[in-house]
């Protein structure tokens, strides 16, 4: 893939993320907030940084909380993509999108990152600039992918993981530790955790219980009071 494929499908996802994201209703917004654990207040959601955000409109956007419609598909039926264009393409990407659990391994030779899923036990080679920084082999994310050209693509939130999140998804008691400067290598998963987390993500709930265990380990800074 040329680097300026990736950087065309890069920059039309921003487009219709953003878009989507202003389709969010108030009280969708809320419900996300609160799924989070973050206050609402005047009509604004108490956060502290732009990732925290990030989370909120992950939500409403992907798969909102408290029963409500996904901004994404609201935005699709505006039907402002003519059919058969790269925006259509983009946005059907976008639609089939799946949150999992991943681990980067290397770079991958023809550009991105190989990572292997540790939900579904596959390898993934995934297009994103972040991921594809010197010092990201051996650490992991949750976060959404969406196929698109032979290759996965990062869209909306990327949560970070470390062995003390996993623990806390697993339901064991965990220590509580100062926040990481840099983003530890994660331990690799027993099989038996590997399907209890499998087991997990089948539930809607499963991007928010990964979220609320980042935030509660101060993966995203410390959450207002």
């Amino acid at each position: 893939m040329s680097t300026s494929l990736y950087e065309t499908y890069r920059a039309i996802r921003e487009r219709i993320l953003t878009a989507a994201a202003r389709r969010i209703p108030r009280a969708s917004a809320a419900s996300q907030a609160r799924a989070l654990g973050f206050g609402w207040k005047d009509d604004e959601v108490q956060v502290a940084n732009e990732a925290q955000f990030q989370l909120v409109l992950d939500l409403g956007v992907f798969g909102p909380m408290g029963g409500h419609s996904r901004a994404l598909d609201r935005e699709a039926k505006a039907g402002e993509y003519p059919e058969g264009s790269e925006e259509a393409a983009v946005l059907a990407a976008l639609s089939r999108a799946h949150f999992t659990l991943f681990r980067v391994v290397r770079p991958h030779p023809e550009g991105g990152v190989e990572a292997d899923d540790l939900l579904r036990g596959t390898k993934l080679r995934i297009e994103d600039r972040m991921l594809a920084q010197d010092g990201m082999e051996g650490t992991a994310f949750a976060g959404r992918l969406m196929r698109l050209g032979g290759f996965e693509m990062t869209c909306g939130a990327i949560s970070p993981l470390t062995d003390e999140v996993i623990e806390t998804l697993l339901g064991r008691p965990v220590t509580p530790l100062p926040t990481p400067r840099f983003l530890p290598v994660i331990t690799p998963l027993m099989d038996e955790d590997v399907a209890a987390l499998r087991g997990a993500a089948g539930a809607s709930e499963f991007p928010v219980r990964v979220y609320r265990a980042s935030l509660d380990h101060g993966l995203f800074g410390a959450v207002p009071e």
